[in-house]
């Protein structure tokens, strides 16, 4: 699989995200996943919802447009759940619980993806 970085205002935030970019990369996901560090994540192109169905942790979720403008923040999406649908998402970044808190993520910050 593929792998990105991602940046706010020129810092590294993590740097071991990983791209699901077609069908299969997609409909895994984190499954197979039993736990993120710090720097991991998963970026889904081209997607505006997801669900935790068979996950075994919680994640946080971030929903950006094409240029990197964060349109919605999901916090501690325990497994079994669904997100919103969030129009005009175009990437989807999920992340170790706690992770919005603790880069100081907002709305209408923006987010840089570096591969």
């Amino acid at each position: 699989m593929k792998t990105c970085r991602i940046f706010k205002n020129d810092t590294l935030l993590f740097c071991e995200i990983q791209v699901a970019d077609n069908f299969v990369t997609r409909l895994v996901g984190l499954l197979r996943t039993t736990e993120l560090a710090d720097n991991q994540g998963l970026l889904l192109k081209k997607c505006n919802q997801v669900h935790t169905f068979g996950m075994k942790f919680p994640i946080d979720v971030i929903f950006f447009s094409k240029d990197g403008k964060i349109l919605h923040l999901e916090h501690h999406m325990r497994p079994g759940k669904v997100s919103p649908h969030v129009k005009n998402a175009y990437w989807v970044l999920e992340l170790q619980s706690g992770s919005c808190q603790k880069y100081h993520l907002e709305i209408n910050q923006r987010l840089v993806v570096s591969q």
